[in-house]
């Protein structure tokens, strides 16, 4: 069995004849990618090297660091915990931690399962750890030998399916409000595993979704590198991140290999806080949805809002100036949080544990309102 180590987590290359171990400095980093795959192509390796894989790495939106889990197919292998074909899952330092969940529930680093599951749909749950609230992205850094089935990641909490291929990226949102004041989750997101035809290229490649207040209202801009029977764009948007309704379409491409930008005004923005997301629609009528945005509409763009009222273990402040430094203090005038105001106004406040419960007051730039603690 072969053996490296991933900071402090012990990762497993199933299964093996030669025992190496390899200590890296940092998480995910491009001299261990090309470091697992001369280890495939060693000799012993050739068989391994054609089995389904897919990796998945987690990274916060600076995509300063990164934490990876694999999945794998293989002969020999089950469902269950196999030392021989899996590898647990040990904390990473950095606070991101993403695994593959076995049968029993057991966060798997590498999760290698047998072959004859992907005959039919298959689920995979994920293990999703983070060190504060805030915006992440999970990316597809592998994905072979899927020539019998179709690979996606489910977000069970906006009910959105993405196809994935190489280079796929997906970004979400985490906050207290929907990991229940944890930093993690195991329930969100899955692999579906689908017998088909495999991955081919995406009906689209969207590479980036923006929501910006600006005097005339939010401005909606998104960008794809490739389109494929594309028929067109529906931004829709909500008042509570639950409930969406469109707002507005715009024609898509229909199919190009060439890189298009989109945008569209929403003139009329709710007065408070705004959810915003974008179904993008086939010619056969098949949906599919992006990452959702939040924004404070024009109406609430000249104050500050913090939610959720109250807080427990993290605050969101919309309506700052981007790139403003957002301070919390309390009745004394301390400092117990501190955050910077990204491109959208927004900053994510991580409270302290055994902060006490009542009212702090949260400055940005000139700016004042009140954080209610509990």
């Amino acid at each position: 069995m072969k053996t490296f180590c991933l900071r402090t987590t012990t990762v497993h290359l199933p299964p093996g004849r030669v025992t190496r171990r390899v200590r890296r400095r940092a998480a995910c980093s491009p001299a261990l990618a090309l470091l697992v795959w001369l280890l495939l192509l060693l000799p012993g390796y050739a068989a391994q090297a054609q089995r389904p894989q897919v990796r998945l790495d987690l990274l916060p939106s600076s995509r300063a660091d990164a934490d990876p889990t694999y999945v794998y197919f293989e002969q020999g292998a089950t469902a269950g915990f196999d030392t021989s074909f899996d590898a647990s899952k040990l904390a990473n330092p950095s606070g991101l931690n993403l695994a593959s969940l076995e049968v029993g529930g057991q966060q798997l680093t590498i999760n290698g399962l047998p072959p004859a599951l992907l005959g039919a749909p298959l689920t995979v749950s994920l293990f999703l750890g983070v060190p504060q609230y805030g915006t992440y992205v999970l990316e597809v850094a592998q994905l072979d030998n899927f020539a019998g089935a179709d690979v996606a990641l489910v977000d069970n909490l906006l009910n959105t399916s993405t196809a994935l291929a190489l280079g796929v990226t997906y970004s979400f949102d985490l906050t207290a409000a929907n990991t229940a004041g944890t930093y993690a989750t195991d329930t969100r997101f899955t692999l579906q595993f689908t017998p088909g035809t495999g991955p081919g290229p995406l009906p689209v490649t969207l590479i980036s979704f923006t929501a910006e207040v600006q005097p005339q209202g939010v401005r909606l801009g998104w960008a794809t590198a490739s389109e494929r029977q594309s028929h067109y764009f529906a931004v829709e948007r909500s008042p509570d991140g639950q409930q969406f309704a469109e707002i507005g379409r715009v024609a898509a491409a229909g199919t190009s290999s060439q890189p298009h930008r989109y945008g569209l005004l929403d003139a009329q923005p709710l007065a408070g806080v705004a959810y915003y997301r974008l179904r993008q629609v086939d010619l056969d009528a098949s949906a599919h949805y992006s990452a959702v945005r939040v924004v404070a509409g024009r109406g609430a763009a000249s104050g500050l809002q913090v939610f959720p009222v109250p807080a427990r273990t993290a605050a969101t402040l919309l309506g700052a100036a981007p790139g403003t430094l957002v301070q919390a203090v309390d009745a004394r005038g301390r400092l117990v949080a501190t955050a910077t105001a990204d491109a959208a106004g927004t900053a994510v406040l991580g409270l302290p544990a055994g902060l006490a419960s009542g009212l702090y007051v949260v400055r940005a730039a000139g700016q004042v309102t009140r954080l209610l603690v509990e």
